[in-house]
């Protein structure tokens, strides 16, 4: 069978933004960068939240944006981890993560990928990890397979400062707008023969209950089921292309790779999104909502979950994504 790859060529400016010319082949492939790995047995902390991590990283490489994902329902951090590499080798950190349970609710998914966050953050701060002082902690995206992307888009109601989600073939269950009622830049892909989650009982569901207001698209893979292990190269590559400029986009903030976002793919069977590439960053009306820095969690140094009590050192997490350690006496 031979596969037809469309080339798209972007203006040399965009918005005002100096842009080299992209090729869809491009972002279809592996990316230019050469990538390591790092696990828990080299010094990675282990979170009580989720079971297991690995985190795929660009070398020689500085100020990264990153991405923690998570698996399905039934499924292990294997079925996710050819993200890991497709992602690092375009120069965005990725943390793949495993579930305490295979059959961890999407609750407990949104809780896993919480907890996998604080743990790549302390990565920049480790002095023995080959990613101190190189991550930028405050571009952080998630995402998820099947039960894995409910959570992921659970989680963007409860911590705003992410900068993009990606659910893949996502589930959830009683959805309602209240659940996903938030401002981070959403992409959902589906798959249209998915018998597991159908999409007109959930991707296209999840879609229409995230606000107007939030950026979004929704890709729905022709004849593709419920599908983890194709990854990035589902839909003939296309579907790793767009969500890399997803990510590129929103995550990365560079708006030369917004154009793709707006060209149907020919895999798919459905396609929408509200983006509009001279409006990026701003919500379609702007929203005068503030959010209240409250304390979500405490933790104990171990990364246990605690209550308060007096004269030791906790750990305070934020809806915003932000921590501190501190002792009250």
């Amino acid at each position: 069978m031979r596969i037809l790859y469309t080339f798209l060529f972007f203006p040399i400016l965009f918005f005002g933004q100096v842009c080299d010319s992209l090729q869809m082949q491009s972002l279809i492939n592996i990316g230019p960068l050469q990538i390591s790995e790092i696990n828990e047995s080299m010094g990675l902390r282990n979170g009580t939240d989720y079971n297991g991590a690995t985190i795929y990283y660009p070398i020689n490489q500085n100020n990264l944006s990153s991405i923690v994902l998570v698996p399905g329902f039934m499924n292990t951090e294997l079925t996710i981890q050819n993200w890991g590499p497709f992602f690092a080798s375009h120069g965005i950190i990725t943390m793949t993560i495993g579930t305490n349970s295979l059959t961890d609710t999407h609750v407990q998914r949104r809780d896993a990928l919480f907890d996998a966050i604080i743990s790549l953050k302390q990565e920049n701060q480790r002095i023995a990890s080959p990613l101190f002082g190189k991550l930028d902690t405050s571009s952080i995206a998630v995402g998820g397979f099947s039960k894995g992307g409910g959570g992921a888009q659970l989680l963007a109601k409860f911590n705003p400062s992410l900068k993009a989600v990606v659910a893949l073939y996502p589930w959830l269950e009683n959805v309602t707008a209240s659940d996903l009622e938030h401002t981070v830049p959403l992409i959902i892909i589906s798959g249209q023969l998915d018998a597991i989650a159908p999409p007109f009982l959930h991707a296209d569901i999840q879609y229409n209950l995230t606000p107007m207001t939030t950026k979004k698209l929704k890709y729905e893979v022709a004849f593709a089921s419920h599908d983890a292990i194709s990854g990035p190269y589902a839909g003939n590559g296309e579907v790793g292309a767009r969500v890399l400029s997803w990510l590129n986009t929103f995550l990365v903030t560079d708006s030369c790779y917004c154009p793709l976002l707006l060209e149907q793919p020919i895999t798919s069977s459905s396609y929408t999104t509200n983006v509009v590439c001279s409006n990026l960053f701003t919500n379609i009306y702007e929203s005068n909502k503030s959010y209240s820095k409250e304390i979500i969690e405490i933790r104990d140094l171990y990364g246990r979950k605690v209550k308060f009590s007096n004269s030791r050192i906790l750990i305070y997490i934020y809806n915003d994504g932000s921590y501190e350690k501190k002792i009250t006496l």
